[in-house]
């Protein structure tokens, strides 16, 4: 009969806390590429190659704590070290490892969204060979945190590096070599200032408050570069855009496996009570970011060749449109991106449909009427609204806006997605100023919905 040592199970948590974390960003990798898929075998190189990454990074390390350079608890070193020290080093390591990655997988990369992935991947082979000796220095029961901020917070990182490189190539803006400069420099940055403010109380206990800061608009960046990618996929197609829910799904379930691991190192080692109060607490501490988090990742703007400048902004925000995902003691709240309810429309676009009045009554809709979506917009506040054809019983056609209705609607089945009917006295000018255009100034006619024809 095999039997293992204390520190052989002690090592069983870090292991399996490791590999549910590469697990969960693989599989959320492997979702929301959602055009072309990547064969697991790429995928597998990819993160191997980021695996062995960190040995180059400890060398360096090792080099520079030769040269006396090191933190030491002054503020200003720290703060350079965090950034010209850290940043700097596991940020050119890991775009080595990437640009090993494009190399042997040349044949493998057809579409913008594949330089992402593999540099995500990457990226994610470095985190988890790094929280592993986290987990076995610190005790598993910091998985869920390692997992869903360290190791993102390494592959946000490393994509800006790539995204800012390949950005001239993939969709022909700015330059080419400034793009690089200001993508690394950011990535740098970002990744120094993370850390700083993990490391050095510099506004006291709230700063790890402006880690946080950094993280969230990090995680909003990276999803508008792949949204961006998405786009300008030569595999676009409205056909083969999946379900939200799924994505989401798919990284919440794994959240949970994470979350076991956890209670299990704290039952094993301190017992039933210990391993509740302690799986009670990290929810507390971590689940309203990582629900926020969740998400963000999981929602997309999908608008064929549409191209979004990225900005600087947090996930969640106080929205007027009547869009909201939630009310906050009553205040409209919205993560950024299409929920489901926006994005399911997507599956009727240039397709033929029927449009029917949510209510008969004054309708201008009469009964059930031929229809077909011709275009998606994104108006001020990234509110969608579609470009609607109806087909009128002398077979007239008539252009009106569309826009999806986020809440449920009482009384009509949840297969069928519901949305106002509104128009623009001016269709000329919303063309032309629709992206700055307030949802207000549309004029509202009557909710409707949607039937497969």
């Amino acid at each position: 009969m095999l039997m293992l040592n204390a520190y052989q199970i002690y090592l069983i948590f870090p292991i399996l806390g490791a590999v549910a974390g590469a697990m969960l960003w693989l599989s959320y990798f492997r979702r929301i590429d959602i055009l072309e898929g990547e064969r697991v075998r790429d995928m597998t190189a990819a993160f191997v190659i980021g695996f062995l990454t960190p040995s180059v990074a400890v060398w360096i390390y090792k080099f520079l704590e030769a040269q006396g350079i090191n933190f030491n608890g002054l503020l200003w070193n720290d703060f350079l070290y965090a950034i010209f020290g850290v940043g700097l080093t596991e940020e050119l390591v890991k775009l080595a490892g990437v640009f090993i990655a494009f190399r042997v997988l040349k044949k493998s990369i057809n579409e913008p969204l594949d330089r992402l992935l593999f540099a995500g991947i990457v990226a994610l082979g470095f985190s988890v060979r790094e929280n592993f000796i986290y987990y076995n220095n610190y005790g598993s029961q910091i998985i869920t945190g390692r997992t869903f901020i360290s190791s993102l917070t390494h592959i946000i990182n490393t994509s800006i590096c790539v995204y800012g490189i390949y950005r001239f190539s993939m969709f022909h803006k700015g330059n080419r070599y400034l793009n690089a400069f200001i993508a690394i420099s950011l990535a740098v940055g970002s990744h120094g200032l993370f850390d700083f403010f993990l490391t050095q109380p510099v506004i006291g206990k709230i700063t790890p408050f402006l880690a946080t800061l950094v993280y969230l608009v990090g995680i909003n960046f990276w999803i508008q570069m792949i949204n961006n990618c998405i786009n300008f996929s030569p595999f676009f197609d409205y056909k083969k855009v999946g379900s939200l829910t799924a994505l989401y799904r798919g990284v919440l379930s794994w959240y949970v496996v994470l979350l076991a691991i956890e209670f299990c190192y704290g039952f094993y080692y301190k017992g039933f009570m210990f391993a509740a109060n302690d799986l009670f607490k990290n929810i507390m501490k971590e689940g309203v970011l990582i629900s926020i988090v969740l998400l963000r990742i999981s929602r997309l703007k999908i608008s064929k060749r549409k191209y979004f400048p990225l900005k600087i902004q947090i996930p969640i925000y106080y929205t007027v449109n009547d869009d909201e995902d939630f009310r906050l003691l009553g205040i409209p709240i919205k993560i950024r991106g299409e929920n489901q309810r926006e994005f399911r429309f997507l599956e009727y676009m240039g397709k033929d449909i029927y449009i029917h009045p949510v209510s008969a009554k004054n309708s201008l809709v009469r009964g059930s009427q031929r229809a077909r979506l011709l275009k998606k917009y994104f108006l001020k506040n990234d509110v969608v609204i579609y470009l609607m054809e109806i087909t009128g019983e002398d077979e007239h056609k008539n252009i009106y806006l569309l826009k999806p209705l986020t809440r449920h609607f009482k009384g009509i089945d949840d297969s069928y997605p519901v949305g106002i009917l509104m128009e623009y006295k001016d269709p000329a000018l919303f063309q032309k100023e629709h992206e700055q255009m307030p949802y207000r100034k549309l004029k509202a006619l009557e909710q409707v919905y949607l039937v497969h024809a």
